[in-house]
């Protein structure tokens, strides 16, 4: 098991902004902007998924995918379903869709309004009724706790500058540290965290995770031409 304190000093010898380091960045970064300007269609794990233009596609390299891929792995040998999972930056809903027979209730957001309508399109599709809210992290959330809470946390420092960087960008981190000053509160005793974070990001800001956290890394893909990895945590109470 990944302890913060290890993750930490791992974390300290990888530079803070890798994206600032990597020559052709800002090429492959508008390739990736014009890609998730059309609209998209694809089929995961037996549901229809389909991808407004501007939300993050789950594209078989797409973080998504990568995220729904661990955490599916997590969960196929559950003897019994867990209680409510919230996912929280949902996009077009295909990860907390996928999740939707592992748990009792299914709750899912977005800071996004047109990744909401997207999300509730794709429930209408696969003929699945979970609990859509437009909400800023857990602000428009109802006061309960969860028991699983999923979050493919935007990691690029820079600023917004396209709309579909609403699901890639964080400036100054401020989604993290929102993120893990808030969870806390939400979290159902014994509850589980997931979420996923890459090299391309500020490092430094694992260091802002409460000390109450047992934290482990679970996955890690690693692109070699580039050097950059995307990795997934488990995060729980100790």
């Amino acid at each position: 098991m990944v302890y913060l304190l290890i993750i930490l000093l791992i974390l300290s010898l990888q530079v803070t902004k890798l994206h600032l380091e990597i020559p052709g960045f800002q090429e492959l970064h508008s390739e990736f902007l014009s890609k998730q300007s059309n609209i998209g269609s694809y089929s995961i794990n037996g549901l229809n998924i389909i991808a407004l233009p501007n939300i993050y596609h789950p594209e078989p390299t797409s973080s998504t995918l990568f995220f729904l891929k661990t955490i599916l792995e997590k969960y196929q040998g559950l003897n019994s379903k867990k209680g409510r999972l919230l996912e929280l930056g949902c996009g077009t809903g295909v990860i907390g869709l996928c999740c939707s027979q592992y748990v009792e209730e299914l709750y899912l957001s977005d800071i996004d309004e047109n990744a909401v309508f997207c999300t509730q399109i794709n429930a209408f599709l696969n003929y699945m009724q979970p609990n859509v809210y437009h909400s800023n992290l857990f602000e428009s959330l109802p006061d309960i706790l969860f028991d699983v809470i999923l979050f493919n946390i935007p990691f690029l420092d820079k600023k917004i500058e396209a709309s579909v960087e609403v699901a890639t960008n964080d400036l100054d981190g401020q989604i993290f540290i929102n993120f893990m000053k808030e969870v806390p509160k939400y979290l159902a005793p014994k509850g589980d965290v997931f979420f996923s974070y890459s090299n391309l990001g500020n490092l430094e800001l694992f260091k802002t995770i409460p000390e109450f956290f047992i934290v482990e890394k679970i996955a890690t893909e690693v692109d070699q031409k580039t050097g950059i990895n995307r990795s997934m945590f488990h995060m729980k109470m100790r």
